[in-house]
């Protein structure tokens, strides 16, 4: 292999594609990136066998090639070096790098070790835009659970159908969904479970514009012009949500997200045994007071103004649940809809019906 790339261009390739990469495989190659010379590219990728991505960064290619490097050497030492250009060459499992003032050799692996990443199917499926689906991504894979019992609230559910994809993660405590527009129309409806780690690095390398999305029986692929993202589909089915949600409430409050989360955040430090808050809403008052006590630090009472219908309620949260809901909107408005102290509640914001989130009280 011998071909010659910017470093701008070599650094960002190596950040998307090294950041699936965790410490401590049991196979060495895991850890490498492979560098591979594809139709004028330089085209690296890396897998954790769950995941893979396949990115393409633009040069000079003198000669083809290929051979799996280790990533966090390569991607520290090109983004330390002073560079505008580098080359890079290959030979006897030893990657050359040569700069203006510097140069190294960094040992590799043979390509014939690095594991199969399965091509993308000829066909696409639908598209979506690609900063629009990273927002949305956000705002719901944080209420998925880590689940070796059931794997399947470990994901996110994808239901597509006809120009609306519909988001949803649970992990039984609390449920967030939200619904996108697709660009294209689906043929028929599908629905499939994408690991959330898979999802959140859905979020990490798109950018701005259409994205084209594969799927097949086990995988579904992410693609940019530069850069695809497959990911192993969770076999299983999804819990029936629909059922959990709530469809009227006796008491609502309209109040300003900042605020609430503000007030959230200083009741939490007189929460620190359980994590749980009281809210207590109150329509005469016209006011959410949000209650917090600790043995051992004392306790919080604080007051934030709200609009409030319906009944006088009483509900304890885990605190965290909510504050991890609201810094994921951008809304500056939301709805905290509430039955009584043991029916779930839900958090929507105000002037959109795209979003919910529904999130279980603790019971004293």
């Amino acid at each position: 292999m011998k071909l010659v790339c910017t470093k701008k261009n070599l650094n960002q390739g190596l950040i998307t594609a090294s950041h699936i990469i965790g410490a401590g495989n049991t196979l060495p190659v895991l850890n490498n990136i492979l560098f591979k010379t594809d139709k004028g590219r330089l085209k690296l990728s890396s897998t954790n066998l769950e995941v893979a991505i396949n990115t393409w960064v633009g040069g000079k290619i003198e000669e083809e090639g290929e051979l799996t490097i280790p990533a966090r050497l390569v991607n520290d030492y090109v983004n330390n070096i002073a560079a505008e250009k580098i080359t890079i060459t290959t030979q006897n499992q030893t990657l050359f790098l040569e700069a203006e003032r510097a140069k190294t050799h960094i040992k590799g692996l043979s390509s014939d070790e690095f594991p199969l990443i399965p091509k993308a199917e000829e066909k696409i499926y639908t598209k979506i835009e690609g900063k629009l689906l990273g927002e949305v991504i956000k705002k719901v894979s944080f209420a998925s659970a880590f689940s070796e019992t059931q794997p399947e609230i470990s994901g996110v559910l994808f239901f597509f159908e006809g120009k609306t994809l519909t988001m949803a993660a649970t992990d039984r405590y609390r449920l967030a969904e939200a619904k996108i527009e697709l660009l294209e129309e689906v043929a028929s409806p599908k629905s499939v479970i994408i690991p959330a780690r898979g999802v959140n690095e859905v979020a990490r390398v798109v950018g701005q514009g259409p994205i084209d999305i594969y799927l097949t029986d086990g995988q579904v692929v992410f693609k940019t012009e530069d850069t695809e993202l497959l990911s192993r589909l969770i076999d299983g089915q999804y819990p029936d949500y629909k059922q959990i949600i709530p469809k009227s409430f006796v008491t609502e409050a309209e109040m300003g997200r900042n605020e609430f989360v503000q007030a959230l955040k200083a009741a939490s430090l007189f929460a620190s045994e359980s994590n749980n808050i009281e809210l207590d809403l109150t329509p005469q008052n016209k006011q959410v007071v949000i209650k917090s006590q600790s043995s051992q630090t004392g306790d919080s009472e604080i007051r934030l103004d709200a609009k409030i219908t319906g009944q006088k309620n009483s509900v304890v949260f885990n605190y965290r649940y909510i504050i991890e809901c609201l810094n994921n909107l951008p809304d500056e408005k939301i709805v905290l809809k509430a039955i009584d102290s043991s029916s779930p509640a839900q958090i929507v914001p105000v002037g959109r019906d795209n979003y919910l989130y529904i999130v279980m009280p603790i019971k004293i």
